[in-house]
């Protein structure tokens, strides 16, 4: 008896991830604020800060896919897994006002299996790449017995810093007034999907295109599994505007996310909840309450930004369809009104 004959083959675990050598190395590259040192493999990844950076704060988040995972299984695509990944980890960072550093994944399966482990492992690179961060390191654990062969999980760990001049958010600059902007979603991101995985065979019952639409690798890649956006220019926009919070939007909507940046004795009034088209859904909206809608998804709001009316203008530059969506108001308990559900 050994190890592999109890389900556990190191030895083509080691095998998967050398294979996949260059494509890792090739994040060690692009950061602004310094350098990965030591090489490929060893124990634990190091990274040395340049010295202009040396008395910023360290910022860590953690993440997953969340149940999202299954549609790709089922679908056998997993070109986007990684940038949902990623990017539901450094968009946190960016709401901390930080500049992301590197990146860390854990990878827990039933048995490693290289048509769904390279794919993941390299979108996760690939995303990496985008974002100007390093994949610093890494753990896969097989865990046979528990999960079930083609099963397995994602986590994600990011690290940046942060300038104290930059650190966010700002509640006690938050005024009566300020208004509240959206920058766009790609989708649904990695949100909700325990929701979207119940309501599909009722949407198929009731559609009769449905089918058809599932069926379509494209709808599938546009509706259900295109990635979380990647909000990489906040940092530099960041040094140009004057942001006073950031509100990354993910489970829980507008409503649970917003007030976690409001000081006490603020709320928000939304009065164009819909700024933006949102695809998916179509596929929920005959099914899932409207206020249920907005307490779950994102709606189409990615990502929202708390200022003066005149930094619209300057947001602009970086993405041309941010838009005002709503504005800071008077309240006892942080209440979040959207026109048209609450009202």
């Amino acid at each position: 008896m050994d190890y592999k004959a109890s389900g556990v083959d190191t030895e083509h675990a080691a095998k998967l991830i050398q294979n996949l050598k260059s494509v890792i190395e090739n994040t060690h590259l692009g950061s602004k604020a310094g350098k990965v040192v030591g090489g490929f493999g060893g124990f634990a990844g190091a990274f040395r800060l340049n010295k202009s950076f040396q008395n910023h704060d360290i910022v860590a988040a953690t993440d997953g896919v969340g149940t999202k995972i299954q549609l790709y299984r089922k679908y056998r695509d997993f070109s986007g897994i990684g940038q949902d990944l990623v990017a539901m980890c450094i968009n946190d960072l960016y709401c901390a006002g930080a500049l992301p550093l590197f990146f860390l994944d854990y990878i827990a399966c039933g048995k490693l299996d290289g048509s769904w482990y390279q794919p993941v492992l390299r979108s996760i690179a690939n995303a990496c790449n985008y974002s100007g961060i390093a994949l610093l390191g890494g753990e896969t654990a097989e865990h046979p017995g528990v999960m079930a062969d083609d099963d397995f999980d994602l986590a994600g760990f990011a690290v940046g810093v942060s300038s104290p001049k930059q650190s966010l958010p700002k509640p006690e600059s938050i005024r009566e007034g300020d208004k509240i902007f959206s920058f766009p979603s790609s989708g649904l991101h990695s949100n909700g999907f325990s929701l979207i995985r119940k309501v599909l065979p009722q949407w198929q019952k009731e559609n009769p295109a449905a089918d058809s639409l599932l069926a379509n690798p494209d709808f599938v890649s546009r509706v259900l599994l295109r990635p979380t956006r990647i909000y990489w220019f906040v940092p530099e926009m960041l040094n140009e505007v004057k942001i006073k919070a950031l509100v990354h939007v993910t489970g829980g909507g507008i409503y649970e996310n917003l007030p976690r940046v409001l000081p006490e004795g603020l709320g928000a009034y939304i009065h164009t909840p819909s700024a933006f088209d949102f695809a998916p859904s179509l596929i929920f909206q005959n099914i899932v309450p409207r206020r249920a809608q907005f307490s779950t998804f994102n709606m189409g709001n990615g990502m929202l930004a708390i200022g003066s009316a005149k930094i619209l203008a300057r947001m602009h530059k970086y993405d041309r369809r941010v838009c005002e969506i709503g504005e800071v108001v008077k309240s006892a308990e942080k209440k979040i009104t959207l026109s048209g559900i609450d009202t």
